[in-house]
Formats: C-alpha cells, structure tokens, sequence
C-alpha cells in the first residue's frame, strides 16, 4: 500500500476508536458530576449539622443562664422578706428587677437560637431529601458506566490493537505528523478532497472548506507516497477511491 493510503487507513481507525472511546468518557465524565455533586451535598450537610451542634450548645448555654438568673431571683426575694430596712429591702429589689430584666434579654436571646436551631434542622431535612435523590441518579451514572463498559470494551481493545497495527505501517516521520494534526484538530488529522467543479478546477478541502489550488489535487494524485497537506489548516490531504478513479478515468 502507499502511504496516503496506510495514513488514510490509520486515519479511518483512530477516528473509530476516538468515537468509542468519547462514549465511554462522555459516561465517565457524566458518573464522575453526579459523584461530585453527591459529594457536595454530603459536605454541605456536614456543615449544617455543625452550625446546629453549635447553635443548640449556645442556647443552652444562655438557657442555663436564664436559670442561674432566676435562682439568683428566688434568693434575693428571700432575702427581701428578712430584710430589717427599706435601704437594704430597696437594694434587693433594684437587683431583683435588673435580673428580671436581664433574664428577659437572655430567654429573648435563647427564643432567637432556638428558632435558628429549628431553621437548621429543617434545612438539613431538605439536604437529606436532594442527597439521597442524588445518590439515586449517581446509581445510575454508575450503571452507565458499566453498561457501557461491557458493551464497548472488547471493541476498544480490538480496534485500538488494529489501530497500533496500522500505524507500524507509516514511516515515524510521518506518524509524528499525523499524531501532531491529530492532536490539533482533536483527531481530524486529515481532510479530504471535495470536487466543486471539475471543468475549472474547483476543489476544496472537507476539513476548513477553503479552495485548493491545483497543484495540490496532481500532486495528490502523481506522488501517492508524499505527504500532501492543506495550505490553509494544514490537515493532510486525501482523496476518496472514487474521486481518484474518476479523475484518472477522465485524463
């Protein structure tokens, strides 16, 4: 075989083993969001049964407090009914209605923590339902991913054996061309020959679809075992069987 014909044929495998290995990254890629997002959610609702613990020891807090205070209270209303004069039964009370009002502060400040607490509690619910949703889509990522393993994985080993095998058959210099262009146009290394008119000469290249000077198509067509390629992308050139029978044909 020459060599536009090895590189075609390489051209042709690589393309084929590229689609299949795009449906099987494309369910990795996919599997691999919906893992993310799970993750996500779980982290989130870490750290919303954090800030409850937190919020719920802080109204705990200012709840014990509230009962410190009202000890406090009980105790001085005691005292006020030993008291022996109205200073002494004066300084209690102003103390006793300092605590009250204090206590009224600290049971305000308790209500405010123990409304957020429940807030919380409802918002980690809410979490609770999206992340066990979202395990069942990562469930069935998951699947995808194995179904489409099974499914595709003999054709990936055969195709990308055939693959290695075709590209033995082209010299290293050129292989590094083609591996280049592959690399740079995501595997449309090469681009063929599109005939506009034949009578004036009009080709194109399927790759950029910029005209191709005539130069190109004889070259193509004379030296089989030279690396053609487009002025204006840079693919390598190709030209279908049937174009190329045709043209022979006509000269």
């Amino acid at each position: 075989m020459t060599l536009q014909a090895d590189l075609k044929k390489l051209y042709l495998l690589d393309m084929q083993l590229r689609g299949l290995r795009s449906r099987l990254d494309g369910a990795i890629s996919r599997q691999q969001k919906q893992t993310a997002r799970l993750e996500q959610l779980r982290q989130q609702r870490k750290e919303l049964g954090e800030q409850v613990k937190l919020m719920q020891v802080k109204a705990s807090t200012v709840e014990k407090q509230s009962q410190d205070m009202e000890a406090r209270i009980a105790t001085l209303r005691n005292q006020m009914n030993s008291v022996k004069n109205n200073k002494e039964y004066s300084a209690l009370l102003i103390e006793v209605n300092t605590l009250k009002n204090d206590k009224g502060k600290v049971e305000e400040e308790a209500l405010t923590h123990m409304t957020k607490v429940d807030e919380l509690k409802k918002q980690a619910e809410e979490l609770d339902g999206k992340i066990t949703e979202q395990a069942k889509l990562v469930g069935v990522s998951e699947t995808e991913v194995k179904a489409c393993e099974a499914e595709l994985g003999q054709q990936l080993t055969d195709l990308t054996a055939q693959r290695d095998a075709a590209a033995t058959l082209v010299p290293p210099e050129s292989l590094a061309t083609f591996n280049k262009l592959a690399y740079r146009f995501d595997g449309e290394a090469m681009a063929s020959i599109v005939e506009e008119n034949r009578r004036t000469m009009e080709y194109n290249c399927a790759g950029c679809y910029i005209g191709l000077p005539a130069e190109r198509l004889n070259r193509l067509m004379r030296k089989p075992d030279e690396i053609v390629v487009c002025p204006s992308c840079g693919r390598i050139l190709y030209i279908e069987e049937e174009l190329r029978t045709s043209l022979a044909s006509s000269k």
